[in-house]
């Protein structure tokens, strides 16, 4: 076997001799970069190219770990040196960009010397434009005949925009006219007053309200007597599921199994009614919403306690007000503010995966809403 076909089987146990030598090799490579980077960034320069030969000669002996990592941060160092030369060598003795001072120069002699014009007799030349460039080509004149009109045409960016700049431009052509003025004067916007047409057949009767003080008073008690009923069911709907699951749960039974008719019928590890099957209305989105919003005063004025079960899903129950007031029941209760967001489609995902067919809270009697009364009220 040569010494090629040695290279290419690998060698578990290779020397430590043989690894410091690779490692020698690796760092004096990269020293090198470190050490002749400004030299190696000239354009005939070959630095790069024999590191990077010397570097592959060196990863054929490469078999552990530590010589690889040292062989890849050379790499690194290399690319990156390569990168900053081929930018010196493409966009000039900068390495971050466009020489500007030599830009500007070269734009100036465009200028001056009427660049982009083939012909020295053509009408698009100004007249110290053609003589700079007979000047130019004339060498038997003296050097001092061509500081005629130095200074003519040092500026002149209708050439350089017509001759340098539309030739090479990827825009489509536009009339002059649809890139607007150069001055443009800001207009008030003046508000205009909207007002309702007037229409005659289609007038709106209204009728006096008659107010009383029980209607009155019955209006402002619609939100405790809604929340009272809403209290009621929890407590009669807890009280029956957990006797129905207490009815259906035998002691042969698992875990498993107990925690299956548990959850058929909406009822936690807590003892408590399940949030969603609760509040959900699969009849009504809106009534959805309404059942939070009423579950959420309960739970505010300490009516109604909402616990977690170990599957970490929220629970509703009711909370014995007379126990607590005989002082038997004394708990440090905390109080967290939560925001909880439902739309449509999570309404509709809800009942999907409960299966809900019908409310646990009762559904109310959605009624018609007419036009405002003389005083604006509703009737």
């Amino acid at each position: 076997m040569d010494d090629d076909d040695l290279d290419d089987v690998y060698d578990p146990d290779q020397p430590l001799e043989e690894r410091r030598k690779v490692q020698q090799g690796f760092r004096d490579l990269l020293r090198n970069i470190t050490e002749h980077s400004e030299e190696y960034l000239q354009g005939d320069s070959h630095g790069l190219r024999e590191t990077i030969l010397r570097a592959n000669e060196l990863s054929k002996q490469v078999r552990q770990t530590t010589e690889a990592t040292i062989d890849a941060r050379l790499l690194v160092s290399t690319t990156d040196l390569s990168y900053r030369k081929t930018l010196r060598l493409t966009q000039g003795s900068l390495s971050q960009g466009i020489d500007v001072d030599d830009f500007i120069s070269k734009c100036i002699a465009y200028m001056r010397n009427g660049g982009g014009v083939a012909s020295e007799e053509s009408m698009e030349l100004s007249s110290t434009q053609r003589q700079r460039r007979r000047t130019m080509n004339d060498r038997s004149n003296d050097d001092d005949t061509g500081d005629v009109g130095d200074e003519g045409d040092m500026m002149n960016w209708a050439h350089l925009g017509r001759f340098a700049c539309l030739p090479y431009i990827r825009r489509p052509a536009l009339p002059g006219f649809l890139l607007g003025p150069l001055s443009v004067e800001k207009k008030a916007r003046k508000a205009a007053k909207r007002s309702a047409p007037f229409r005659p057949n289609s007038l709106t009767e209204t009728r006096p309200e008659i107010l009383n003080v029980d209607d009155l008073a019955k209006k402002d008690n619609d939100l405790t007597v809604i929340c009272g009923r809403i209290l009621q069911q929890l407590y009669k709907i807890q009280a029956e599921t957990q006797q129905t699951v207490a009815d259906l749960i035998t002691d042969d039974m698992d875990e498993e199994e107990n925690t299956r008719i548990m959850h058929q019928h909406g009822l936690r590890s807590t003892g408590g009614i399940d949030l969603m099957r609760f509040v959900v209305n699969p009849k009504s989105f809106g009534q959805t919403i309404e059942n939070l919003f009423y579950v959420s005063f309960l739970i505010r004025d300490g009516r109604v306690e909402i616990d977690f079960d170990d599957d970490g899903l929220p629970s509703l129950a009711p909370v014995d007000r007379e126990a607590e007031e005989t002082g038997s029941i004394r708990q440090a209760t905390s109080k967290h503010q939560a925001i909880l967001s439902m739309d449509m489609e999570t309404w509709q995902d809800i009942i999907d995966t409960l299966g809900l067919k019908e409310p646990m809270i009762e559904h109310r009697r959605e009624l018609a809403v007419s036009g405002p009364g003389a005083r604006g009220w509703y009737g």
